[in-house]
């Protein structure tokens, strides 16, 4: 496994964002040509969070300078929602977990809503995103971007080539409860040399439970 400089340690609170800020939940801030990604099924994924690379690069440098991440799953059923599918611990299938990139500047950014099919406001408020080396700033939840290689799941042969890209660990705000089997942690993972040409278009995600 191969390590890509410092952890780039999460934390987040109640502060309004503006256009292009770093957040957990709430609606993105998108381009105008941007494409929401679906599942296997068809149906629009959650919105888990949006990262300015601008924010990060300072910290880690294998982030792109400049752009947005934004980051995608099925993860209804660990927000509560018991008829949507459940997350099983172990790798998962890449058609429910998709991570996107936009080198679009800050000032091409429309702020996004998320409505339900009558058109009514839907979701979560969203978490005003700030970053650290610290990771003792984490008090509320482990969420990390890069760093040192989750140890204990999958072949490591198989893995070899990947890094460490976003940890989303379970965690709770005003509005929600996040929680993947007993407390775990989703872990979204790389190819090296694609984070270097900013491709993201075949991240993986396992669940650690």
């Amino acid at each position: 496994m191969m390590n890509e400089g410092k952890a780039v340690y999460i934390t987040f609170n109640n502060e309004k964002t503006e256009i292009g800020n770093s957040k957990f939940f709430g609606a993105p801030d998108l381009p105008e040509s941007f494409e929401w990604p679906v599942d296997e099924d068809g149906y629009d994924m959650d919105f888990i969070c949006q990262i300015n690379c601008a924010e990060v690069c300072r910290f880690n440098p294998f982030i792109p300078e400049n752009g947005m991440l934004y980051f995608f799953g099925c993860i209804a059923n660990p927000l509560g929602e018991k008829d949507a599918p459940e997350i099983k611990p172990g790798f998962q299938s890449m058609g429910n977990f998709r991570v996107k990139y936009t080198p679009t500047d800050e000032s091409e950014l429309q702020s996004g809503e998320i409505v339900d099919e009558n058109g009514d406001p839907f979701g979560f408020d969203e978490l005003k995103i700030s970053f650290s080396h610290d990771e003792n700033v984490c008090t509320e939840a482990f969420h990390r971007i890069l760093g040192a290689f989750p140890d204990g799941f999958g072949n490591e042969e198989e893995l070899k080539d990947y890094v460490l890209l976003f940890c989303l660990d379970s965690f709770s705000g005003d509005d929600f409860t996040l929680e993947f089997e007993d407390s775990g942690y989703l872990y979204f993972l790389i190819k090296k040399d694609e984070l270097l040409k900013k491709d993201f278009s075949d991240v993986i995600c396992y669940l650690a439970v």
